[in-house]
Formats: C-alpha cells, structure tokens, sequence
C-alpha cells in the first residue's frame, strides 16, 4: 500500500447534521462537534435526552428531514420519501415505512436555525448514522435491514446531491470476513458472510457512486467492535458487561475469537477527523479510495481474544467467571478480526486513547472496579 501523507486539515467544521443523533454513536458525535465550536442539527425518530448542547438542534423526524438537512447544510430544498423516515442511529427501529403520525416538514425541532454568519465557506458536513445496527436483527429480517441500511443511504444521498459538504458513512470491519492471520486492510478481499455487511458493502457502493461526481466529499470508515457507556447488550462486549453489571459470574459460548475493541469517543473522534480529510482532499483516487470516496479502518489495531476480555473484567469488576459453554471441536477454525489502521494516522494524525482497561472501567460506571 503505498504510503500516504497527513493532508492540513481545518480545525472542524462549522455546521455539521447527524443523521441518527439519539444512536449509542450518534450522541458522542453530536456531543465532540458541539463541544468544538460547531452548529449541529440532529435528526432521530426520538427526542434528544435531556438538555440540548450548545449551538445543537434537533429534528424529531418529520417527512422532510433529509430536505432539513440540506437547507441546513446551504442547499436549496430537496424531497424525501417516506422511507427517510425509517432512520434512528442504534435505538429501537421507528416505523419501517411511513412517517410519524402527527410531524410535518419542520415539526419536533428542537433549537434555533443557525445564524446566517455560519452559512459562509466553512467546512460543512452530514453524518449518516443512522440504520439498523443489531447484525442478528438483520439476519433475522434481511427486508427491513435493507430499508434500513441500503435504502436509506440512497435517500440520503439523493437528498444532498447538490450540496458540498463531507458525507460521512460509517461501514464495519466484518465485510473482511474473519478468517486473516493479520490486521485487515483496506485493500484486503471483502468477504461478508452475513446480511448486515453485505448491507454495508451495498451502501459502500452507493457513497461512492454517488461522490465519483457532483460536489459530495465522502468518508467511508470500516469500524471495528465498538464498545463504551449506553451501548447495547448485543454483542459479546455488551453481554459480558451485562453480565458484570448484575454481580456475575461472567461466562460466554466461546472464549477463541479475536477481535479488535473500540471505545465511542475514540471512533466519533476518528469519524470526524476522517470527514476532515475527506473534504480536505476533495474526491480522492488511488490509494486512499477507488470512486469519490475516501476509505480507511477506523480501530485500534490490537487483537483481544474473548476469553482475555472476560478475565480482564473478572479482575475489574472483581467477579468470577466460568468456562465457556462449548469446547470446539478438532477441526474448528479460529476467527479473528482485527484492523489495520495505518491509513486513518497517516491520513488525520489520529490515535486511539483510551486502552481497554480504561474503556471497561468507563462502560461500568467504574462503581464496581472501585469496590474492594
């Protein structure tokens, strides 16, 4: 791969919409632009919980969200269908067609229009955040993973076609498969062998057809396992911090497969710094993303394998822990997803922060691991 240099980036942007704001992601993206100076409109099929940031909107989505959302960015109006409705970050899915009842074009906004001073030549950006993210969810109902995951994407793109501002669409390191004896890279064969990363490889295809043309900047990042306070139990991380929460003991189905563990704030930081450099280097070609669109692993690159991560919370949240519920057979082969993240640092200067052990200790509330 060859080697890429850190573009100058912008200090942030200056208006910025979260598509999926109420999401486990979406609030920490929404909370590190607010805090960098940046005007945020949020769009969900939920209220914002509790008090709004500073300089922070929010739209209870209406039929005309996406149309919102270009407006903001300094477009003129767009249309939307029904379907745009569908979008809500990681929460409970709202209604899979149709809008909710009651909400017209700018009902449930919360805040102000941004001042008409932000509307200058600063960089703008949409986050599209939203989508169904539970990947037995969609397995179970490949249909609405595809109203959701693919569908919705075209909509949104279709929507900001004629604005230029950095769309930023965040992807999933399982369309590598799990079977490489090394990090995983950009470049590496796609290898999705369930529905929720064959969405996400359709949607990959999506941002950057729609970017190969027109004033669109796009950033796909391919995230590892993402993990850290308000995420869901829905994944192996999760169910063991559920597990630790309620006093343990810990205990999972297989303690062998490797995986590379990402704390929220470190990939809301890695999105927007990858958007950054997206609208920085305009529609990139070559090595850093074939299309329009600029593609990197957004991850830590370090391998844990799951019995480790139990022992780690067995000695945090001073439990215990059990053997797995299976032994694998003889012939069992070992899955391992880890991802390489050289392209995202020499593209942006970003580096993960925060070590699992800090980042475990944050998911619990740190209640626990203080105990004696």
């Amino acid at each position: 791969m060859p080697a890429l240099q850190s573009p100058p980036l912008a200090a942030r942007f200056a208006r910025a919409v979260v598509f999926g704001a109420c999401g486990f992601l979406g609030r920490e993206v929404v909370r590190q632009l607010s805090a960098s100076g940046a005007l945020v409109l949020g769009i969900d099929t939920r209220p914002w919980p509790g008090a709004l940031p500073a300089g922070y909107s929010h739209n209870v989505e209406g039929s005309d969200a996406l149309a919102e959302a270009a407006a903001y960015l300094g477009a003129g109006p767009a249309t939307c269908s029904a379907a745009c409705s569908a979008g809500q970050g990681a929460l409970s899915p709202g209604p899979p067609n149709g809008i909710p009842k009651g909400l017209g074009p700018l009902a449930g906004v919360q805040g102000a229009e941004p001042p008409a001073g932000a509307r200058g030549g600063a960089p703008v950006a949409f986050f599209h955040l939203a989508g169904l993210a539970d990947a037995g969810a969609c397995q179970r109902d490949p249909d609405l993973a595809g109203r959701l995951n693919v569908d919705l994407v075209a909509e949104a793109l279709v929507a900001l076609s004629a604005v230029p501002c950095a769309f930023v669409f965040p992807s999933t390191g399982i369309v590598y498969g799990d079977g490489l004896p090394r990090p995983a890279r950009e470049d590496d064969p796609l290898l999705p062998a369930a529905e929720y990363a064959r969405g996400k490889i359709k949607a990959e295809g999506l941002v950057r057809a729609a970017c190969a043309g027109g004033p669109l900047r796009c950033a796909i990042a391919r995230l590892s396992n993402l993990y850290g306070p308000g995420g869901g139990e829905n994944t192996v991380l999760g169910r063991i911090l559920a597990q630790a929460r309620a006093g343990g003991p810990l205990q999972v189905w297989d303690e062998s497969p490797v995986r590379d563990f990402l704390f929220v704030t470190d990939a809301a930081e890695g999105l927007i710094r990858l958007g950054l450099a997206a609208n920085t280097l305009g529609r990139p070609n070559g090595a850093e993303g074939a299309g329009g669109a600029l593609t990197a692993n957004l991850s830590t690159g370090l391998g844990t394998s799951v019995g480790g991560l139990i022992d780690l919370c067995a000695e945090l949240f001073h439990t215990s822990r059990l053997p797995q519920e299976r032994e694998p057979g003889p012939d069992a082969r070992p899955s391992s997803l880890v991802l390489d993240n050289s392209r995202l640092i020499a593209l942006t200067g970003w580096q993960p922060r925060t070590s699992l052990r800090t980042g475990l200790t944050s998911s619990i509330g740190g209640a626990r691991a203080a105990q004696e």
